[in-house]
């Protein structure tokens, strides 16, 4: 799952700013790895936030949804660390059953202030 901007060269309905400084739309994805299909998405303006847990949540409702039945006991979800919010993770945890195993992975790229936090940690923590 991941947003994308998506430029409008004119004034389209629901088009807005966007916080790259263009013009246009921040639609939110979903795509399934290995078909490359795109089986769920968020219309959304220019300005809309990166990490909305109800538009992801509802987006990765409607990508499980298209999958079928048959190949949805195990599911890899892939967010980056714009997407990556508490109640997302919470809910993503939430997902697996004796009948699903869902798996999920956020990341972010990690800064210097980062690296220094990490470094405080004891080893044998």
């Amino acid at each position: 799952m991941d947003a994308t901007l998506v430029t409008a060269r004119s004034d389209k309905e629901g088009a807005a700013a966007t916080w790259k400084k263009g013009y246009g739309f921040h639609p939110l994805g979903a795509w399934c790895a290995n078909t490359r299909e795109w089986p769920g998405h968020a219309a959304a303006p220019g300005n809309a936030g990166s990490n909305t847990f109800t538009d992801h949540k509802e987006v990765l409702a409607a990508a499980i949804r298209q999958v079928p039945a048959r190949f949805r006991a195990r599911v890899l979800v892939r967010i980056d660390g714009a997407g990556a919010s508490h109640d997302l993770v919470k809910h993503l945890l939430s997902m697996s059953s004796p009948r699903r195993t869902v798996l999920f992975t956020c990341g972010w790229m990690i800064t210097s202030a980062d690296e220094a936090a990490i470094m405080q940690v004891p080893a044998d923590a």
